[in-house]
């Protein structure tokens, strides 16, 4: 076998184990088990967890823990990119709604709710004071009082929400400040009265492990994040599950922590370097998570900011922060930014994704002309040599060391380079693998339509209602026609293609167009789109060389 067939096979290898350990174990993780079974996982000193499990003694701290949990009135803010509701009981957050983005990929579906309660109904932003021989004091049964029973706010706008609870001895305070064009909102909250056993103020968010989603649907948060110093360390849910996570650095330098999807990022982003430190832990079915800010007796203030909101590089990037850092772009991040920001411009003229990648794949394709030129020109060349190459190999069967010496004085003196052929595939592999993760990730091409059935170019192709037996749950059923179409123009490129005449490496050559085929079949829609539109320029310009040559 030729070299350029086995480096073929390697390339083809290497992309397809790279699928199946990486890409869908990070798209699709397996069902969490018993979360209640498992043991607790914490970013801080093991002295932090005992302190929830310290009895509470029969003093004010003690009240609120008796208390039952009370009814509150619910308080609406509306801006032009989301919709939240507020409950008095907690003060918490009940409910996020973005207005530009849906649930599935139809129009009239609901907008995407980003508050996803646990069983117990844990919600964001709840309070608790801690100390090292202090039990817990939390503000879980507070029922507090209100500013305004609900604010509208427009471009330009800006609004506050402020929640007062005082009790015995400790007095809470939460207060909002909304803008009517951004994600993101100022939180302050206040501690008045504090006894001089706590030395830290915590701000708590709890969400639920959500269930593998059904087909049309996506998981919004799979995963918590935040950024130690500059170092992004996420956590899958199903890794706190299963208690793989051990006692991290103190955070010392957090600069913001919160959950994250594919899509969507939830993150408190502490407005000052105030040294806090992040708290995980998973209790029924909900992954607990708490900032943990330190503070002085007495009244105490803690200002952070709270982003709420898509993935969107640029959104978050205004932001600051390093917020952008959440979007996973991959180790060829370097190449998805530049080619996600071409997207977005030239979605500015044209208003279709899909037209987009059309686009900019005959742009990369241009840019591959004289390289593409010289791969062809390389493998005519060594079709021409066969029947040298053919005597050389009966000549020397028996002897690998002349063998190879004289194949290598063969090229030179055609000045033919053996792996030329290869460049190509090999030069676009960056490429390839720095699209697939902008496709993929790009909230920007979430519900984002092409043409005919293709609806979402950030989801897998499907046409019809066929479940096809090798796409299962909880892929949704149909016939992938345009990977299909993919594969079929990947087949009629390797079969216009220059051959070596080694049937062995033409073998090897036409099965690298079924296992692509395979690969893609879970693929975002956009990346399929950008292979088949590569692959018919590629076909075009390979008759055009092949009609031109002499």
């Amino acid at each position: 076998m030729e070299r350029r067939a086995l480096i073929a096979v390697v390339i083809s290898l290497v992309v397809l184990v790279l699928y199946q350990e990486v890409v869908l174990k990070r798209l699709y993780p397996p069902a969490t088990e018993e979360e209640s079974s498992s043991e607790p996982a914490a970013i801080a000193p093991p002295a932090a967890d005992s302190q929830a499990q310290a009895p509470l003694p029969e003093d004010a701290a003690a009240q609120l823990a008796e208390k039952p949990a009370r009814e509150g009135e619910r308080i609406r803010v509306e801006t032009d990119l989301y919709i939240a509701t507020f409950t008095t009981a907690g003060a918490r957050l009940e409910s996020f709604q973005l207005k530009d983005y849906r649930t599935t990929v139809d129009p009239g579906s609901p907008p995407q709710e980003t508050v996803i309660p646990g069983p117990g109904a844990g919600l964001p932003f709840g309070l608790e004071l801690r100390g090292a021989t202090a039990p817990v004091l939390n503000d879980s049964n507070a029922l507090y009082a209100a500013t305004v029973d609900a604010l509208t706010l427009k471009e330009g706008e800006s609004g506050s929400l402020e929640f007062t609870w005082h009790g015995d001895p400790v007095t809470f305070k939460k207060r909002f400040t909304f803008r009517g064009n951004r994600y993101e909102f100022e939180t302050i909250v206040a501690a008045e009265g504090v006894p001089a056993q706590y030395s830290e103020l915590g701000i708590m968010w709890a969400k639920a492990v959500e269930p593998i989603p059904l087909p049309g649907l996506e998981t919004v948060f799979d995963k918590t994040a935040l950024l130690d110093g500059h170092k992004l360390v996420e956590y899958p849910f199903d890794k706190l599950a299963e208690g793989k996570v051990e006692t991290g650095s103190n955070g010392a330098t957090i600069g913001w922590a919160g959950f994250s999807g594919r899509h969507f990022l939830e993150a408190i982003v502490p407005a000052e370097t105030q040294n806090p430190r992040v708290w995980l832990k998973l209790r029924d079915h909900t992954i607990e998570e708490k900032l943990l800010f330190p503070i002085s007796p007495g009244t105490t203030t803690t200002k952070v900011d709270v982003y709420i909101g898509p993935k969107d590089f640029d959104a978050l990037e205004d932001v600051g922060h390093n917020l952008s850092r959440a979007v996973a772009l991959g180790y060829f991040w370097f190449i998805a930014l530049p080619l996600l920001h071409v997207l977005k411009f030239l979605n500015r003229f044209t208003g279709n994704y899909g037209v987009d990648i059309i686009l900019m794949t005959v742009g990369i394709k241009v840019l591959f002309i004289p390289l593409t030129k010289r791969s062809f020109e390389s493998m005519r060349a060594m079709q021409k040599l066969q029947p040298q190459m053919a005597k050389i190999k009966e000549k020397y069967k028996d002897d690998s060391e002349n063998l190879n010496k004289e194949m290598m004085e063969l090229y030179r003196r055609h000045k033919v380079n053996p792996l030329g052929g290869c460049l190509p595939m090999v030069m676009q592999m960056p490429i390839f693998l720095g699209l697939y993760s902008a496709l993929t990730n790009a909230v920007e091409l979430r519900h984002a339509p092409f043409m005919l059935w293709i609806k979402d170019l950030g989801a897998p192709d499907r046409l019809g209602a066929m479940q096809l037996p090798f796409m299962q749950w909880p892929q949704p059923p149909g016939i992938p026609v345009l990977t299909l179409l993919m594969g079929g123009s990947m087949f009629l490129q390797q079969w216009m293609s220059p051959s070596a005449g080694d049937p062995q490496q033409q073998k090897v050559m036409m099965i690298m167009p079924l296992m692509f085929t395979f690969m893609f079949l879970n693929f975002p829609a956009g990346l399929a789109l950008y292979w088949l539109v590569n692959n018919v320029l590629t076909i075009a310009q390979q008759y055009y060389i092949n009609r031109t040559a002499t």
